[in-house]
């Protein structure tokens, strides 16, 4: 290996434990953790694909008895691609890939390693299901007369407000219903730390942009009324303040004439 040392892609997949000195998780008699510093020392790029390697996965949840964690977290110092998701776009590991491999660069990251060619956006964004939600149309219950028309799934717990990820526009090898909006289930969040497998699955979380605008403006915004009331009122104010400033110049026109 050594002679091939910066030549090559490291691809990391899994969780790595670290309690009690990595004993956890052995090939051949040496720790993961043993194994990952020493290749990734060698690599020339590293890339943790799947949720567990960037940043823990569902081994990290807690109590997480194991102490696993992802790749990044164990090579401090390094650039490391991570590529989210339970399980990762394919997609999205070939693009990485392949920039690497005929370009010899990296793509721009976000401030968790993400490629923001692919996670810059959140699901609601593009979600097939957002017309429904600008409408005000949300599924209450499984199984119930909205969540059978397509209807959001706000309420019943998807993460797509604050998940940031390209599943709504780049379907899991060419497969449309290959995710869970597709499927009639809230996205779990799978591709950030700070939800998956740590908020319950069917809470709501925050919508980071309640109202318009977010991708476009609404068509009927909720203060259109209001809009006109107060633009009549402020044309009559405008009326007003000429009249007023014409009888001022018209009594000062007097005062000189005088």
């Amino acid at each position: 290996m050594n002679a091939n040392k910066g030549k090559f892609v490291l691809v990391v997949e899994g969780a790595i434990p670290t309690k009690d000195g990595g004993i956890y998780c052995k090939i051949g008699g040496r720790t993961a953790m043993d194994i990952l510093q020493d290749v990734a020392g060698k690599a020339g790029a590293v890339i943790a694909i799947g949720s567990c390697a960037s940043w823990g996965g569902i081994p990290s949840a807690d109590p997480n008895p194991t102490g696993a964690t992802g790749a990044p977290q164990l090579l401090p110092g390094k650039t490391v691609v991570t590529i989210p998701g339970c399980p990762a776009n394919p997609y999205n590991l070939l693009g990485v890939v392949l920039q690497y491999a005929t370009l010899g660069t990296l793509p721009a990251l976000d401030s968790q390693g993400r490629p923001l060619f692919a996670y810059t956006r959140t699901i609601h964004e593009d979600c097939p299901r957002r017309a429904h939600f600008d409408a005000g149309r949300f599924a209450e219950r499984f199984g119930d007369e909205g969540h059978r028309q397509g209807w959001c799934l706000y309420k019943l717990g998807c993460k797509g407000p604050q998940t940031h990820a390209s599943c709504s526009v780049l379907h899991f090898c060419d497969v449309v219903n290959a995710w869970p909006i597709g499927i009639g289930h809230p996205c779990v969040g799978c591709t950030e730390q700070k939800l998956a497998f740590r908020v319950p699955l069917h809470d709501t979380v925050e919508i980071d942009r309640p109202v318009p605008p977010d991708t476009y403006p609404a068509i009927n915004p909720v203060n259109e009324m209001v809009t006109m009331i107060t633009a009549t009122r402020a044309y009559e104010a405008n009326v007003a303040a000429l009249n007023a400033a014409r009888v001022m110049a018209m009594k000062a026109l007097e005062i000189g004439g005088n």
